[in-house]
């Protein structure tokens, strides 16, 4: 067995211990990047590597040289094509970024994340696109997007399990609340605001510390949730309801204040949720 079969399946080993959390996040990223580095697979591995291109890799150059040309030819010419091509085109581009992203993600956490963001930003920057070409930014078509780039960063996110991204999926449903309640409410006050709000922050605070036991990747996503949240009535009174009050500003040190209180006093409790550490069990006879 060579060196790089050697490596490969103990790179598939560590992301085994990942998945089936036999060991914690930065142990397996210390282990993955440590084989990596004593095998040099990183530069022989990539595509696009800068010993490859130093070379004159013919491949590599026309590889280059054609994802540029597709780039450029949908940038220059995307406004031209009929909407169903433009729909196919969207779908095409987002779903080459997520399956690298996929590709990347056993062995290199931070370029599988890198790809997913992207694949992120097509989709939702060729959507919003596509509505302004057509003259169709109504609000019911623009809740749909953002509907569809949840659902769809949310389960990319969760199969990945790139808490970031997961994160972006929860933020276009905070959206959707947001507009919901604009839609239902157009004169809500910062106190009914906090009645809307602030049993979500809740509830998903729950759900980070229920996530540490069950589901341990998302415990982080929910925590960020539930802290975006806490400050989601200051942020929809200024934003969305574009209502400005005069005490406002206390409003927000009030907040933010109390913030500090409460992740002070429970420190002990949501370091563990949000940590990578893994949890202990004992049994008491």
């Amino acid at each position: 067995m060579n060196s790089e079969n050697r490596v490969d399946i103990i790179l598939k080993e560590i992301d085994y211990w990942r998945q089936n959390r036999l060991l914690p996040e930065h142990y397996c990223d210390f282990l993955q990047n440590l084989y990596i580095e004593q095998a040099g697979t990183a530069n022989k591995n990539s595509t696009f590597s800068i010993q490859a291109m130093k070379q004159g890799n013919s491949k590599v150059w026309l590889l280059g040289f054609l994802i540029f040309s597709l780039i450029c030819g949908i940038g220059f010419y995307f406004s031209l094509f009929p909407w169903p091509l433009q729909m196919a085109t969207t779908l095409l581009v987002t779903s080459v970024s997520y399956t690298f992203a996929a590709v990347k993600r056993p062995r290199d956490k931070r370029i599988s994340l890198f790809w997913a963001f992207g694949g992120n930003v097509l989709l939702l920057g060729l959507g919003g696109w596509m509505l302004q070409l057509h003259q169709a930014i109504l609000p019911q078509n623009v809740a749909i997007l953002i509907l569809c780039c949840g659902i769809l960063w949310w389960v990319t996110g969760h199969f990945l399990q790139l808490e970031f991204i997961t994160y972006t999926g929860l933020l276009c449903f905070i959206l959707l609340y947001a507009l919901l309640l604009k839609h239902l409410h157009t004169d809500s006050s910062w106190l009914l605001l906090q009645l809307y709000w602030l049993p979500l922050s809740g509830i998903l605070g729950w759900l980070s510390w229920f996530s540490h036991y069950k589901i341990k990747f998302m415990a982080p996503v929910w925590f960020a949730a539930a802290i975006t949240i806490w400050f989601m009535p200051e942020l929809d009174l200024r934003l969305i309801l574009q209502i400005y009050p005069k005490p406002f500003m206390l409003w927000v040190m009030v907040k933010l204040a109390l913030a500090f209180v409460i992740l002070y006093v429970l420190r002990k409790k949501w370091m563990v949720w949000i940590s990578n550490e893994t949890v202990s069990t004992t049994t008491t006879n």
